[in-house]
Order: structure tokens, then sequence, then C-alpha cells
């Protein structure tokens, strides 16, 4: 496959060395969650939202919970093999007949992006929990759904907690800068720290 960088990249065969995090940025950037089923309450152009400003919201959120360099850094890449793989929309990706030949590549990209950043693989547990926190505050505010019908049966997200951030639907190049930000500043261990680090963070990007 082509990759945002110009080069080459195998996603049945996936090489450590050939990850990049400035091609991660970039295909999350581009990607829109929900299959493009979005749009701002209040902005009627905002009608996009990437797996990048996804993916820093997950990362914030385990931040706020007081979790360390390396929890944070797998929570910003927990998403990060969707930049070569593609993803599924939940009803899809939960359907083991559907979904079994997916997952296998996507395992495979999960893992070289993890041996290539040192990730905590599989990823634990608290990382799901974050990004279901994120995906709750992000349906609240930017999913359309029509009151009159049932949203609750068949639900597939989990709605026991919810992320406290207001969902920008940045563009896909402020996305970008966002992710690429929020990363080199988790390696160099200058990441905000606490809620007023991370809504003086998020500032930046509107």
């Amino acid at each position: 496959m082509h990759v945002a960088d110009g080069n080459k990249y195998y996603p049945l065969h996936p090489k450590a060395e050939e990850v990049s995090i400035e091609v991660i940025a970039h295909h999350l950037a581009t990607r829109c969650r929900y299959n493009g089923a979005v749009q701002h309450k209040d902005v009627d152009w905002r009608m996009f939202y990437s797996v990048a400003e996804h993916s820093v919201y997950v990362a914030l959120y385990l931040i706020l919970l007081g979790y360390g360099k390396r929890e944070i850094l797998t929570a910003l890449l927990h998403d990060g093999s969707e930049s070569y793989n593609g993803d599924l929309i939940r009803p899809l990706k939960y359907s083991t007949e559907f979904s079994a030949p997916f997952k296998i590549v996507e395992e495979r990209n999960e893992r070289a992006i993890a041996e290539k950043f040192d990730l905590i693989y599989p990823y634990p547990a608290i990382v799901k929990e974050a990004d279901e926190a994120v995906t709750n505050a992000e349906i609240s505010q930017i999913v359309p759904q029509d009151p009159t019908q049932d949203w609750d049966s068949g639900k597939l997200h989990s709605d026991e907690r919810r992320a406290p951030f207001e969902i920008k639907m940045l563009t896909p190049f402020d996305a970008k800068r966002m992710f690429l930000d929020l990363y080199n500043r988790v390696i160099s261990d200058t990441y905000p720290k606490g809620i007023r680090e991370i809504y003086k963070f998020l500032e930046q990007y509107r």
C-alpha cells in the first residue's frame, strides 16, 4: 500500500522498522470516526471527526486518571493499526463471522506498532475503558440520534463512564498537529498533568 510519506507498507506482513509516527498521525487524522455519521451541534461545517483527535482524548483521559507514560502512549496509539489496515464500524467488527479475517490483519499491525513504540500489548483493560469513556462523550455530543428511535437496546458501547472533554471536530491538519504534539510531549515526559494543564493543552486547537 501507499502511505503518506510516499513509501510502501505491507499490511499483511508489517515490520516494526517500517512503522512511522508521521504516517500514523497523517492517516488517523484523515480517517473519520463512525463511518462519517457525525455532526457538530453548533457549527454546520464541522462534519468530520478524526481517529487522531479521538486518540488524543483517550490518552488525555488516562492522564486524568493518573496513569504513567507507557500507558498514556499505548492509549494514544491504540488505534494506530487503523492507519494501515483501516477500520470496521462496530456492528461489523463485533460480528465474528464478518470480522475474523480483519482481526488477523489488525493484530499483526498492532503488534508491529507495539514493538516500534514499546507499547503495552495486548492493550491493558484501562485503555479499553478510556476508549469507551471517550466514545460515550462523542455519542452524546456529535453523533445524531433520531429521538423517535430506540438507541438503548443493542448498544455496542458502554456508558458507564464519560470523558469530560468537549469534542472539537478539528480539521485533519489540526488533528494531526495535536496528535503529534501530544506524542512528542509524552515521549519527552512533558505532557500535561492534571485537568488544568489538559484544558490548556486543548485550548491551543480549535
